[in-house]
């Protein structure tokens, strides 16, 4: 999972936007991650330490957020970028990288994150029962960066590969 701190980053991390926003703000330091569906096997690996997020827009849901957090869907689809364009804001680095076997130790990362409990049990239970933790770090960029979208940036994946300049 090591990347050297002055490489350009060139992957970023498919994530709702509402999730973009509580990590970029501060009011959730950890991402939870099953995998997506185009994934092998359906997995999720921690393979980047570095990344840009990559807000989407689909299947975002208030009650899949506590009721503290749905706010963050306010003026959601003000942050979409203009068609046929994909924006980062946000640069995450991970600190740590768990696998969590049994589901009581999520109860340990609750406050840390936005998700509704329904939610976090719904992907804990999921093909098998375990989730990802990545503690991060976000801090924005230093200028917003806008590159044309690619094919390859869709479908339900964690990770995509970043075309074009990206800096860090």
């Amino acid at each position: 999972m090591a990347e050297a701190d002055a490489a350009p980053v060139r992957t970023a991390f498919k994530e709702w936007a509402a999730i973009c926003r509580a990590l970029a703000a501060g009011r959730q330091d950890v991402i939870l991650r099953k995998g997506g569906i185009v994934e092998p096997g359906g997995a999720f690996r921690p393979e980047h330490a570095r990344f840009l997020l990559l807000p989407t827009f689909l299947h975002q849901a208030p009650e899949s957020l506590v009721p503290e957090a749905r706010d963050l869907l306010e003026g959601i689809d003000d942050d979409r970028p203009a068609e046929g364009t994909v924006r980062f804001t946000h640069l995450a680095e991970v600190t740590a990288a768990l696998r969590v076997t049994e589901r009581a130790a999520l109860d340990a990362f609750r406050g840390r994150h936005v998700w509704a409990e329904s939610v976090v049990d719904e992907r804990f239970h999921r093909w098998r029962d375990e989730l990802h933790v990545l503690e991060v770090v976000v801090r924005p960029l230093p200028s917003p960066l806008t590159l044309p979208w690619r094919d390859a940036y869709g479908g339900c994946r964690s990770w995509v590969a970043i075309e074009g300049q990206t800096g860090s």
